[in-house]
């Protein structure tokens, strides 16, 4: 059993992000904590409204409320990095860098710094508004039950913030860099390092 952590800045990144090989790990039994860096957030809707929807999505991957970490824009880097290193994990998701959100990018150099030991691996995933993204690494996943966690983002789907169509099409791009293959789904990642595991 691995210890990940999924970091976003806000509600629904993970999910939208790389929500299929979450839902992987959840199968696998992997040990899994959900991060949202700067869960005050209230620009895209009603905080309380979001994070309950953060937890309809955990109740989904059969996640508890103890596996979601939250922190705000008022808590510092150094103490939040502490506070993460404390749960030692194998695997650290993350945004990429190369983001044209503030918050994005805050919570990549968050997951880089936890991810700084030599024994864990670090992966960046696509939130949407990165930019020079080039995956190196593909994971196939199952659509269909991604959406299942998609649909949980009820406002933001109203909203138009997020699109389960243009997640869709990424997801299916990703497949085909990949195989080449159609009615495939990929997510895509950047990898900085990755220990392989032959157990």
């Amino acid at each position: 059993m691995s210890v990940i952590l999924a970091i976003g800045a806000h509600f629904d990144d993970v999910e939208f992000g790389m929500g299929g090989t979450l839902l992987r790990h959840a199968e696998n039994k992997d040990k899994i904590y959900v991060i949202i860096s700067n869960s005050d957030e209230f620009r895209t809707g009603d905080i309380d409204e979001r994070k309950k929807e953060q937890l309809n999505s955990l109740k989904t991957m059969g996640l508890s409320g103890e596996d979601l970490l939250l922190f705000t824009a008022k808590d510092n880097e150094k103490d939040i990095i502490s506070e993460l290193d404390k749960l030692k994990p194998d695997v650290v998701y993350t945004h990429y860098i190369k983001d044209t959100h503030q918050d994005h990018i805050r919570g990549s150099i968050i997951g880089q710094s936890v991810g700084r030991k030599k024994s864990i691996s670090t992966m960046f995933y696509d939130s949407g508004s990165s930019y020079e993204f080039h995956p190196v690494l593909f994971n196939i996943i199952d659509f269909e039950k991604k959406t299942v966690l998609l649909e949980c983002f009820k406002s933001q789907l109203q909203r138009g913030s997020v699109s389960i169509e243009d997640r869709k099409l990424l997801d299916a791009y990703q497949a085909y860099l990949c195989f080449g293959a159609v009615n495939v789904y990929a997510e895509g990642f950047v990898t900085r390092r990755v220990v392989m595991s032959w157990a």
